[in-house]
């Protein structure tokens, strides 16, 4: 009986090699390619959770209103899709040397309603307690 868990165990371990000798190289389509959210253009969607969502924008690219001055910048994946802009290749790509310290921030911005809320929640907890304790 240990002989056939033994010879159960090995099969499957040659399976589970062999099988990545079948096909060891992956074919990924633009898998060469940078990823907007690595650029330091790149700017998320300050009200999403989801760092790289749709509605992120890309302040390479965008258009100054003359009146108010204010900038409109484009979004980043219609930038990708425009070869008069960045393009699929991402002709204007710089890496973010500090994305994780970017998506740290954008996740502690994005989450400020909720922040809010359980700061409010402790310190209201907090004053309770204090209260309780000043009537011993």
């Amino acid at each position: 009986m240990l002989n056939f868990f033994s010879f159960l165990l090995g099969s499957c371990f040659l399976i589970q090699s062999s099988s990545h000798l079948i096909n060891p190289v992956k074919i990924i389509k633009n898998g060469n390619i940078p990823s907007c959210k690595n650029c330091i253009y790149f700017t998320p969607e300050w009200y999403s959770n989801e760092f790289s969502g749709s509605f992120a924008k890309c302040e390479k690219f965008g258009e100054k209103n003359i009146i108010s001055d204010k900038i409109t910048y484009d979004y980043a994946d219609l930038c990708r899709k425009d070869e008069t802009k960045c393009g699929v290749e991402g002709k204007y790509f710089e890496q973010e040397k500090n994305i994780d310290l970017k998506i740290i921030k954008h996740k502690f911005i994005s989450n400020i309603p909720y922040n809010f809320f359980i700061f409010t929640l402790l310190f209201y907890c907090m004053i309770i307690v204090l209260a309780t304790m000043k009537k011993m």
